[in-house]
């Protein structure tokens, strides 16, 4: 009797000490590209490209291949149609375009990233490989059970005939805090005020607020950012971005930023991917500033922004003789 209680015990001790396999740590890789490649013909993106699965926030819908039929072809009109399958394609492969070659990242909790690169370089259809949207060509895409992605895009746009107000937009995502939090970024995103508005007469930095906050009422552990501030006035840019450098606990994190103000780039963010294609180099900005590939692609761009040093003026206190 005594050696089965201590049996139990030994068990009680190996279940408490069991990590579930679903749980994030800050060790764990929220999602693994490994040498991801996307080509593209020169007809546009194919079908099949497309993935079948939706983002919850993003609200895309995401048209589903076609399923070939199942009828058999005989006779010359069969071998007809497959040498012309054939020959468009061959022709195909040769119009292919690769919009990104032997991409491997990890994204860790927490982490933030931005990426930067040229025009072309590939920076949205990374975004959408990671949001799941298209399907790479080429490589894996590891994503962890418990991934909740957040999306706010480069461009929103509504038709002019559809009556969407900010709170029924709001509302079509899956709310996961709770009402005092909800309130606490509905006060510091200045929401509520918009909330009887109609979509289609929000400003250009009033509409990134609410995709901010619809984005975030889901609390995911990921927050993608396509260009968000692009197109926006100086002062609510400098506003939006001194929100994502703060966010309250409860919404902290990972984040994956595109963007093409440097001097953010360089002054926000511990991690940056310097794209263009494939990925040129990245590292803690300190390094990446000074590296060759990325002096090529920016070097006439971004300069070392100023840093004022007291010395001797009236406005430091000093006294001119």
């Amino acid at each position: 009797m005594p050696q089965s209680n201590q049996l139990k015990h030994t068990d009680k001790v190996a279940i408490s000490s069991f990590t579930e396999p679903n749980t994030i740590t800050e060790t764990t890789p929220l999602i693994t590209l490994q040498r991801i490649g996307f080509e593209v013909s020169s007809r546009g993106i194919g079908e099949s490209k497309f993935s079948s699965k939706t983002s919850n926030d993003s609200q895309i819908l995401i048209k589903l291949p076609s399923k070939p039929s199942s009828a058999k072809r005989t006779g010359w009109l069969s071998g007809a149609r497959s040498a012309k399958a054939a020959s468009h394609t061959q022709s195909a492969a040769h119009e292919s375009k690769t919009l990104l070659t032997d991409i491997s990242l990890q994204i860790l909790p927490n982490e933030k990233i931005s990426v930067i690169g040229p025009n072309g370089a590939g920076k949205s259809t990374l975004m959408k490989l990671i949001l799941g949207l298209i399907e790479p060509s080429s490589g894996k895409i590891s994503r962890h059970p418990n991934l909740k992605l957040g999306y706010v895009p480069q461009k929103f746009t509504v038709p002019a005939i559809l009556p969407l107000r900010v709170e029924d937009l709001l509302a079509q995502t899956t709310k996961r805090v709770t009402a005092t939090e909800q309130a606490y970024l509905y006060e510091r995103l200045s929401v509520t005020q918009l909330l009887k508005k109609q979509v289609i007469h929000l400003s250009g930095g009033e509409t990134q607020r609410i995709l901010l906050a619809r984005s975030l009422l889901s609390k995911p552990n990921l927050l993608v950012l396509d260009e968000p501030m692009q197109g926006l006035d100086p002062e609510s840019e400098r506003w939006l971005y001194e929100f994502i450098d703060d966010l309250p606990a409860f919404l902290r994190c990972a984040m994956v930023v595109v963007s093409h103000d440097l001097h953010w780039v360089m002054r926000g963010s511990r991690r940056v991917i310097c794209l263009n294609k494939h990925i040129c180099c990245e590292g803690q900005p300190s390094d990446l500033g000074v590296s060759e590939e990325f002096k090529k692609l920016f070097g006439h761009q971004y300069e070392q922004p100023y840093i004022h040093k007291p010395h001797d003026c009236l406005h430091h206190g000093s006294q001119l003789s």
